[in-house]
């Protein structure tokens, strides 16, 4: 039996300055696989990709056991996106949605074989939105496509993660701003057999992956695993160095461990 690790972390669209902090952060983890949510095709989020993508390559990393591999999609429309960094190699690499589609990059999944099974890994960013019709047509568009194509998919041997911009409705506090299809999409992957990591370990502890300026916190960022991976599940936790002693981005990342 193998143990397998995956990190999720917003990483805000970084500046160059803030990638590489953010770099020297990430490459010091053992996570096999890594999915940065907030991607955009900018200079920093280039910068992250250039150095996974080129490491194990260069004169300083050589000689390193490791290499990684990166799926980092870029939307026409320079809306923001997952980028995945992973240890293992990609069997393939995919986006639901259209080259064209706006939502392209918000929906980045991967193939990889891990102890000769197939893990499907996807990589979620969920639009936010304000008060106005525009974002929150926007967001309840990008969900009804993500949940119909779920629908159609069966839960197996699939890691979903990022930051989905939803909470569920026992979260503590509770927000009334949040609309009832935003709570449905958060409940869509408990009825698709689907399991949120975090509160299967935790039960009833309370842990925010982000926090707003009047210090409420939410927590926005998810790793769900299909039901045939509840055995498997040692471990799900936040890190939140990442936005307190280190402060490379405002979002705590989630890790899970798997024994695939």
């Amino acid at each position: 039996m193998a143990h397998l690790k995956l990190l999720t972390l917003n990483i805000g669209n970084p500046s160059i300055e803030r990638a590489k902090k953010q770099v020297d952060w990430l490459k010091q983890r053992d996570e096999d696989v890594i999915v940065l949510t907030e991607t955009k095709n900018s200079d920093g989020c280039h910068y992250i990709s250039s150095y996974f993508s080129d490491y194990g390559y260069d004169l300083f990393s050589l000689n390193s056991a490791s290499r990684y591999y990166v799926y980092y999609p870029l939307s026409k429309s320079n809306d923001l996106g997952v980028m995945i960094i992973s240890k293992i190699p990609f069997l393939r690499a995919y986006s639901i949605f259209d080259k064209n589609d706006r939502f392209f990059a918000r929906y980045a999944a991967c193939e990889i074989e891990y102890d000769s099974k197939i893990l499907n890994i996807v990589g979620l960013y969920v639009p936010s939105r304000d008060a106005s019709m525009e974002k929150i047509d926007r967001k309840k568009e990008f969900c009804t496509h993500v949940a119909n194509w779920l629908k159609n998919k069966t839960a197996q041997n699939t890691i979903i993660c990022g930051d989905f911009n939803i909470l569920s409705k026992s979260h503590i506090p509770h927000y009334s701003n949040f609309l009832n299809w935003e709570y449905r999409f958060y409940d869509l992957f408990g009825e698709l057999k689907y399991i949120d990591a975090f509160a299967f370990v935790a039960k009833d502890v309370n842990e925010y992956s982000w926090v707003g300026r009047t210090n409420d916190g939410y927590r926005y960022d998810y790793i769900f695993i299909s039901d045939d991976l509840k055995s498997s599940l040692r471990d799900c936790r936040f890190i939140h160095q990442t936005r307190g002693e280190n402060k490379i981005t405002d979002h705590s990342a989630v890790v899970v461990d798997l024994d695939i």
